[in-house]
């Protein structure tokens, strides 16, 4: 297409329908194809609303060259652990493309449960398909939706590999590495190439593999360098959110140093003015705790803020009040890289806090609902430190019951372990709650959010006692 003067432009995204005459399409579909008439002022105000995210960094300088290595080297011969690739045919079904839309708003509330809860999303499918056209970009999603449905939907185990996915798995990877030999730079380095990489590490953790996610993040660090840094992507907000998402998890996750703002080189982004101001600096509605005058300042103030968050999240819920992605995605931000680059001595207060809000935030900005993933670093350390302090009189029961309960919520323990009830009951006894009222006002003295897990916390109340 072209305008008037010569110049050319992008054609529209469009959304295809699968039917071969137009009776008896349902309403819902009638409702899509209407609302895609007003896509355009939708896209325009979704875009100003999102202008938030737009971090500032130094271009730093990397070679293509290391982008097209990295990949080339990373070529796997299986799916998995037990599935060999074989050369599959490349066309995608158009059952699959009407799976993915299906599909979509159920992944959504999994995914980004608190988005979806409380969050301002005009357009849900966008945040888990930002791109529709790209061919490496649709054999990837393909893949990742139907491992979503085997090993999240289904409950399958891992050890059942999906033919489907698997072709579509080897056909992205193929059309990856063509792509990233090419002569094309500004395809290697595209929004698409970056989300189907985004979605090959998140299912590289989910498989248990830290070793290839770490790899996936590492080019996509080079990438993003190419670029010019972060501050690139401010078109792009949504990518920019999955890319902080992916690359906290799988730190977290494999207790390893984030791939951004790992150096102090790299500042890392501010608190959100609209958390940071929201109750003043020093908020007469904020109680807190007496074990935070004893913390470090730079802690102190990530709790404050991480509280302030909650506290905005519960008000927004009483009162249906939605809160800008820019807010939340924003406080998971300065928040958790902050948590990470944080350094305290082994069995202090300043660790044991640390380690309860790195969980803490984990649970809320990164977990998906319900989902446990395999055995990690993380849920290792976090249950050892927690058993290592079992007889200490350091931790104040009140404290102990928030992480136990943080750990309860974040699937750190199966329903068959003895010592969680065990150790829930003690600090209960230590610390004079009565009944469930009694244990919701605990955890929200310190923090919670209860559109989240107040279900989860009455469950094992109940199962403990």
């Amino acid at each position: 297409m072209r305008t008037p003067s010569g110049a050319a432009v992008e054609p529209p995204e469009m959304m295809f329908i699968v039917r071969s005459n137009i009776d008896g399409i349902d309403p819902a579909t009638r409702k899509q194809i209407r609302s895609h008439a007003r896509h355009g002022k939708k896209g325009k105000r979704e875009t100003k609303k999102m202008a938030t995210f737009r971090p500032k960094e130094k271009r730093a300088t990397v070679k293509l060259r290391d982008v097209v290595d990295s990949y080339m080297s990373l070529q796997p011969g299986r799916v998995g652990t037990r599935m060999y690739f074989v050369d599959f045919p490349s066309e995608i079904e158009p059952s699959m493309l009407i799976k993915m839309a299906e599909v979509s708003t159920v992944a959504m509330r999994i995914i980004f449960p608190l988005l979806m809860g409380i969050g301002f999303h005009p357009d849900g499918k966008a945040w888990l398909y930002p791109t529709g056209r790209d061919i490496v970009a649709l054999h990837i999603n393909a893949f990742a939706i139907q491992s979503f449905i085997d090993r999240i939907l289904n409950q399958q185990p891992a050890h059942m590999v999906n033919s489907v996915a698997i072709l579509h798995h080897q056909k992205g990877l193929m059309l990856l590495q063509r792509r990233l030999v090419a002569e094309d730079d500004e395809a290697k380095l595209s929004d698409d190439t970056i989300s189907a990489i985004l979605k090959l590490a998140t299912a590289a953790i989910f498989d248990g593999d830290a070793d290839v996610a770490k790899k996936h993040m590492q080019g996509l660090r080079k990438m993003v360098d190419l670029r010019g840094g972060l501050g690139g992507f401010g078109a792009n907000p949504k990518l920019l959110v999955e890319l902080w998402r992916c690359d906290l998890g799988i730190a977290l996750l494999t207790t390893s140093e984030p791939t951004f703002y790992a150096h102090l080189a790299e500042p890392v982004p501010d608190y959100p003015d609209q958390v940071a101001s929201s109750f003043g600096p020093k908020s007469c509605c904020i109680q807190d705790p007496t074990f935070l005058h004893d913390l470090h300042t730079d802690l102190v103030e990530a709790w404050r803020i991480t509280k302030k968050f909650c506290l905005l999240t519960n008000l927004g819920t009483q009162t249906q009040t939605l809160v800008e992605p820019a807010i939340i995605y924003g406080t998971m931000t300065a928040v958790m890289y902050r948590l990470v680059r944080m350094s305290f001595a082994a069995g202090s207060l300043d660790e044991t806090v640390r380690l309860g809000l790195l969980a803490f935030t984990h649970h809320i900005f990164l977990q998906w609902k319900d989902v446990h993933i395999p055995r990690h670093g993380f849920e290792y350390h976090y249950r050892q430190y927690l058993a290592l302090h079992q007889d200490s009189n350091t931790i104040s029961p009140l404290l102990m019951l928030w992480l136990l309960m943080i750990g309860e919520v974040s699937k750190f323990w199966g329903l068959d372990e003895p010592w969680p009830p065990k150790r829930f009951r003690r600090e209960i006894e230590r610390g004079n709650v009565k009944s469930l009222k009694d244990l919701q006002e605990v955890l929200k003295a310190h923090m919670w959010i209860s559109l989240l897990d107040d279900e989860a916390a009455q469950l094992a109340w109940h199962r403990y006692l």
